[in-house]
């Protein structure tokens, strides 16, 4: 409903679905960097900040269409062990801080 009374919402709403549109298709490294770019020309006008931070980093955001794999699982680990680092804060030696990031990944 929102979206028959915004113009610009409709628009942003397309884009987004465009994108996401992109990233779903079976797409080759090739193509896959001609879509992206083609999208990114028409985001400038709505996405201005996002845009830029795609084209920064372009290369590593199309190596995705290489293996089709992000680096979700990895930050989630990285986020995990800083979480333990937090709450250890004071662990006596190394050994104690590998125990803990081990036993949290057993399970």
């Amino acid at each position: 409903l929102i979206l028959k009374k915004s113009e610009c919402l409709r628009i942003a709403y397309q884009m987004k679905e465009d994108f996401r549109e992109i990233y779903e298709t079976n797409l080759t490294v090739k193509k896959g960097q001609e879509k992206l770019k083609k999208w990114l020309n028409h985001a400038r006008l709505f996405f201005r900040e996002s845009a830029s931070t795609i084209e920064n980093h372009f290369e590593g955001i199309c190596n995705y269409f290489v293996h089709r794999t992000t680096s979700g699982v990895m930050e989630g680990i990285n986020n995990k062990i800083k979480l333990i680092m937090r709450q250890g804060y004071g662990f006596s030696n190394f050994d104690n801080f590998r125990n803990r990031v081990l036993a949290c990944f057993l399970h």
